[in-house]
Protein backbone atom coordinates (compact mmCIF):
# COMPACT_ATOMS: atom_id res chain seq x y z
CA UNK A 1 0.00 0.00 0.00
CA UNK A 2 1.28 3.46 -0.89
CA UNK A 3 1.99 6.06 1.74
CA UNK A 4 -0.54 8.86 2.09
CA UNK A 5 0.73 12.14 0.62
CA UNK A 6 -1.27 14.96 2.20
CA UNK A 7 0.12 17.63 -0.14
CA UNK A 8 -0.92 15.68 -3.22
CA UNK A 9 -4.34 15.04 -1.69
CA UNK A 10 -4.73 18.73 -0.83
CA UNK A 11 -3.93 19.71 -4.41
CA UNK A 12 -6.44 17.19 -5.74
CA UNK A 13 -9.19 18.41 -3.41
CA UNK A 14 -8.50 22.06 -4.29
CA UNK A 15 -8.75 21.30 -8.02
CA UNK A 16 -12.01 19.40 -7.53
CA UNK A 17 -13.50 22.25 -5.48
CA UNK A 18 -12.51 24.84 -8.08
CA UNK A 19 -13.97 22.79 -10.94
CA UNK A 20 -17.13 22.13 -8.92
CA UNK A 21 -17.56 25.82 -8.16
CA UNK A 22 -17.15 26.73 -11.82
CA UNK A 23 -19.67 24.09 -12.91
CA UNK A 24 -22.22 25.21 -10.31
CA UNK A 25 -21.73 28.85 -11.28
CA UNK A 26 -22.26 28.12 -14.97
CA UNK A 27 -25.28 25.84 -14.62
CA UNK A 28 -27.13 27.43 -11.70
CA UNK A 29 -26.21 31.03 -12.47
CA UNK A 30 -26.63 30.58 -16.20
CA UNK A 31 -29.94 28.80 -15.72
CA UNK A 32 -31.29 31.58 -13.52
CA UNK A 33 -30.11 34.25 -15.96
CA UNK A 34 -31.79 32.36 -18.80
CA UNK A 35 -35.05 31.95 -16.85
CA UNK A 36 -35.22 35.58 -15.72
CA UNK A 37 -33.79 37.53 -18.67
CA UNK A 38 -33.72 35.13 -21.60
CA UNK A 39 -31.27 33.67 -24.07
CA UNK A 40 -29.54 36.91 -25.08
CA UNK A 41 -28.61 37.64 -21.47
CA UNK A 42 -27.34 34.08 -21.05
CA UNK A 43 -25.06 34.47 -24.07
CA UNK A 44 -23.74 37.76 -22.68
CA UNK A 45 -23.18 36.18 -19.26
CA UNK A 46 -21.31 33.24 -20.78
CA UNK A 47 -19.15 35.65 -22.78
CA UNK A 48 -18.32 37.59 -19.60
CA UNK A 49 -17.54 34.36 -17.77
CA UNK A 50 -15.29 33.24 -20.63
CA UNK A 51 -13.38 36.52 -20.56
CA UNK A 52 -12.99 36.25 -16.78
CA UNK A 53 -11.77 32.65 -17.09
CA UNK A 54 -9.27 33.63 -19.80
CA UNK A 55 -7.91 36.44 -17.62
CA UNK A 56 -7.52 34.08 -14.66
CA UNK A 57 -5.69 31.51 -16.80
CA UNK A 58 -3.45 34.24 -18.24
CA UNK A 59 -2.62 35.47 -14.75
CA UNK A 60 -1.88 31.93 -13.59
CA UNK A 61 0.43 31.33 -16.55
CA UNK A 62 2.17 34.66 -15.93
CA UNK A 63 2.86 33.73 -12.30
CA UNK A 64 4.08 30.26 -13.29
CA UNK A 65 6.49 31.78 -15.84
CA UNK A 66 7.62 34.33 -13.26
CA UNK A 67 8.28 31.50 -10.80
CA UNK A 68 10.31 29.57 -13.38
CA UNK A 69 12.29 32.67 -14.37
CA UNK A 70 13.13 33.49 -10.75
CA UNK A 71 14.90 30.15 -10.15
Amino acid sequence: MKDFNSRKYQGQVERELIVGGIVITIFVGGGLIWLIWGQAALIAALACFGIFFALCVGLLLFFRLLEIASR
